[in-house]
């Protein structure tokens, strides 16, 4: 973080923020709500807007080599997940797995900001991202290095839960109302699906890919005690 923006009407309302500020060394600025207002965006600042330096650069190769809990890289890829709170949920989630990282479409997705950082819970700021301008070219490189690729798909022909997890794995999500792009889902290795046992016929693609994602890191556990 760099620097915290604060409005003068409510500095000592945010008394704890500048005590944490002070400790960890970052400049506070105070100044008026119009200023707030331009620097988040339209969003909602609530009176403190802080400037954080953008993590540093990863690539495909870096989140394979990576690890998740101790074990093979397990790498979350949203195929055009376009609203906000989704894409926050996701990486929320992959970051309580420990995930490697997400891969993401530099257009068509939701964008990489503040409003991504509420959403996730911070998460977007400490989980690796790779923007890529073609999801299908980044899921073949990411085979290439060794990844195995599962499309999540309502229509997918294996059960979630009879997939193997053990390996360097990526799973894809796609859009909230289309699913995965047909040309995404033939970048993948398999598709999985998650069965309905009631009226509804799907999933949120946030609630789907949370249970998929907990799922692999269990599955691997069990598989790590049965071979002790």
């Amino acid at each position: 973080m760099e620097r915290v923006f604060i409005a003068r009407a409510q500095a000592e309302a945010m008394a704890d923020i500048r005590s944490l500020a002070a400790k960890a060394a970052v400049a506070v600025t105070f100044t008026d709500t119009s200023e707030l207002d331009q620097l988040s965006i339209g969003g909602q600042h609530q009176g403190v807007v802080a400037a954080v330096r953008p993590p540093p650069p990863t690539s495909i190769e870096d989140l394979v080599a990576s690890q998740s809990a101790g074990g093979p890289p397990l790498i979350l890829a949203a195929d055009q997940v376009q609203d906000v709170g989704n894409l926050g949920a996701l990486l929320r989630t992959l970051e309580a797995v420990d995930g490697a990282g997400a891969v993401v479409p530099s257009r068509r997705s939701a964008a990489l900001t503040g409003g991504l950082a509420r959403a996730s819970a911070g998460a977007s700021l400490r989980t690796p991202l790779v923007q890529v301008a073609n999801i299908s070219r980044a899921l073949d490189q990411l085979r290439d290095a060794g990844a195995w690729v599962y499309a999540l798909d309502q229509d997918g022909d294996t059960d979630f839960t009879d997939a193997d997890f053990t390996r360097p794995t990526c799973l894809v999500v796609g859009n909230e109302s289309r699913g995965v792009r047909p040309g995404v889902r033939k970048a993948c290795d398999a598709a999985l699906r998650i069965p309905m046992y009631g009226g509804v016929g799907s999933l949120n693609v946030a609630v789907a890919g949370a249970i998929v994602l907990y799922h692999a890191v269990s599955s691997r556990r069990e598989k790590d005690q049965d071979a002790a």
